[in-house]
């Protein structure tokens, strides 16, 4: 058997099948009755048999074609369950917001906040959390790989970015007694 069947010609034979008449098949396929049949008998030729015996009482499933039937039906199951997997996926790579993280700039429970805030408003959404390393100040912003990112600011090149001040802490430096600075205020 050719490999080069297309799910076109199954969709037809199917049709053509379950309907036992050319020209409901056709309508129910929303194409021209002479368009079908061309189509069925060069599948039959592709094949090497004829798959509907066609005489003046009407159309019928030859063995071949009954033999063929329950899997064309299962080749069309199993196309469909396969593109309705890929639209699954293709929607939730759509709703996945992947929320770049420099090493904890959100503490006292403002992460969580956001988050079951933003799941509330957004519950279609996946949240992604990804921890990045000081190397990358932008929490993978700058090479995409985050689509927001919590970071601290200044960021270097800031400016190519839309940033919203979310919380603001103290930053300290701990030196020992002896050090030439430990007695400056500032």
């Amino acid at each position: 058997m050719s490999m080069d069947v297309h799910l076109r010609d199954l969709r037809y034979f199917v049709a053509v099948a379950e309907e036992l008449h050319f020209t409901r098949a056709a309508e129910r396929l929303y194409v021209s009755q002479p368009a079908l049949s061309k189509q069925i008998r060069a599948l039959e030729r592709q094949l090497g048999v004829e798959l509907f015996r066609r005489d003046r009482h009407g159309v019928a499933l030859t063995d071949a074609g009954t033999a063929l039937l329950p899997h064309a039906r299962g080749v069309l199951d199993a196309w469909e369950e396969g593109a309705v997997a890929v639209d699954a996926a293709k929607s939730a790579q759509r709703s996945t917001l992947v929320v770049g993280m420099s090493t904890s700039p959100v503490r006292g429970g403002l992460l969580p906040a956001i988050r079951s805030r933003f799941t509330a408003a957004h519950p279609e959404a996946v949240l992604r959390l990804r921890q990045v390393n000081w190397e990358d100040p932008t929490a993978g912003l700058a090479d995409g790989a985050a689509d927001i990112a919590f970071v601290w600011l200044p960021l270097p090149g800031q400016d190519r970015y839309d940033w919203t001040l979310v919380a603001e802490e103290p930053l300290l430096v701990a030196l020992p007694d002896t050090h030439p600075l430990a007695g400056r205020a500032a």
